[in-house]
């Protein structure tokens, strides 16, 4: 009998995280009909809109996927359900229920190449067909971009103003069109800019020129170095599978968790957790999403460490990582001492991480200082006088002004243009804002 799969591990398989999401709202008994378990396969019949429920099996030594559903997706949320219903211990053994014959479950994998990849020579060569077909799209699209860019700056940055929510919608469109979408959904930010204030021509120049220079680094991807190639894709819209990102070397250490930052959208939800590992100094963000409201699952607390490996992306700077394998349970931080940079230091750190991915937001930083306020302008002065602006909602900022009257302390927050965004106190423990 093969060793059950964790729920980890059913995350990593996932090809995106819309998969995963899809394959946990099937991970219930309700739509499953004969479902089965011998030694390494693992098969149901999954009811959907149609008559004739979608045959599923695993052969989880593979692993390999199959399913009668018309996705393209592999595996398909219908293999990630019968996986997950598995790994919570749903399907038990029992010889005496065999897999139906016919077309639509697999037989167990056979050979080199099914057991590296489980994935047959002809599926293989469609997914080639089918990153091609991609970049292609990608490519015509940027070049769009690029030129309706240019139209912007010969006809001024006035006319923005007239219509925000209208001026780059059909160009967003057409990137949702191309597969770029996380070029998309920086059009869709753009309105936030033009209603950001005076000033906000000058902002919205810089993001147009950053939109720019996205374009130009696709348009030479092969002359790029390696991790720099892998931050570009990122930022239009590429996704790494999961397996891939935990097939890395691991990074072993007792992470803190700092804070968290949620950012809303329509559909999926996305939440950054901040870690800092307590032996290697290293900063390490994991992002959680959440699909129509459904509940965070948080694998770090703000305030608790967890012994673990960490898996980290492609790109640089090396920050967005995946949780990988435990060593004990998550514990309340105490007694940890770590010195805050001044206000020159954490600047230094945001420049060099800008200098690293010119398309960066924020960065992680710690900096001590005295909270003050003037005319309802927070800041955060260091020892040297200088001052950090404080930034966010005005009553988390009020909350820190009461846990920190006229004492030193050491803030981490989200460094970025406008100042620093804190999450929380670290003073022995850390007192999530």
């Amino acid at each position: 009998m093969a060793q059950r799969w964790s729920v980890d591990r059913v995350v990593a398989a996932a090809p995106d995280s819309a998969s995963e999401v899809a394959g946990r709202r099937l991970a219930s008994p309700g739509p499953w009909q004969g479902v089965g378990v011998d030694e390494d396969l693992l098969w149901g019949e999954c009811r959907g809109s149609g008559r004739t429920p979608y045959r599923v099996s695993v052969d989880t030594a593979g692993p390999r996927y199959k399913c009668s559903c018309p996705s393209r997706k592999f595996p398909c949320k219908h293999a990630l359900g019968l996986l997950f219903l598995w790994a919570q211990g749903q399907v038990n053994p029992d010889g005496s229920v065999r897999p139906p014959a016919g077309a639509g479950f697999a037989e167990r994998a056979t050979g080199p190449e099914a057991e590296a990849s489980g994935r047959t020579p002809e599926q293989l060569a469609a997914a080639r067909q089918r990153a091609e077909r991609r970049a292609d799209r990608v490519t015509g699209g940027l070049i769009e971009l690029d030129r309706w860019l240019a139209d912007q700056i010969r006809g001024g940055l006035a006319r923005a103003a007239t219509d925000p929510y209208g001026w780059a919608e059909p160009v967003a469109a057409r990137m949702i069109d191309a597969q770029a979408s996380g070029v998309a959904n920086w059009l869709r930010r753009l309105p936030g800019v033009i209603a950001s204030g005076p000033g906000w021509p000058e902002r919205l120049l810089g993001e147009l020129a950053g939109l720019h220079l996205l374009a130009r680094a696709w348009a030479r991807i092969d002359e790029l170095p390696d991790d720099l190639a892998a931050t570009v894709r990122a930022r239009i819209g590429f996704t790494v599978p999961r397996a891939d990102v935990l097939a890395t070397e691991p990074v072993r250490d007792r992470w803190v968790a700092l804070g968290v930052r949620d950012l809303e959208e329509e559909q999926v939800s996305t939440r950054r957790v901040w870690l800092r590992g307590q032996r290697t100094d290293r900063w390490a963000v994991v992002l959680l999403f959440s699909a129509n409201g459904a509940p965070w699952e948080m694998p770090l607390l703000p305030g608790t460490a967890l012994d673990a490996d960490l898996h980290f992306y492609p790109g640089r700077p090396p920050l967005r990582a995946l949780l990988g394998e435990s060593h004990g349970s998550a514990e309340p931080v105490q007694g940890w001492r770590i010195g805050g940079d001044d206000a020159a230091g954490a600047a230094r750190a945001y420049a060099d991480a800008l200098a690293a991915d010119p398309w960066t937001r924020q960065h992680p930083a710690l900096v001590t200082g005295l909270v003050g306020v003037e005319d309802r302008r927070f800041a955060l002065v260091d020892e040297t006088g200088a001052a950090v602006p404080l930034t966010g909602p005005e009553e988390v900022l009020w909350r820190l002004l009461a846990l920190a009257p006229g004492v030193g302390v050491t803030l981490f927050g989200e460094w970025s243009d406008a100042g620093l965004a804190p999450g929380s106190i670290v003073d022995g423990r850390v007192r999530p804002l």
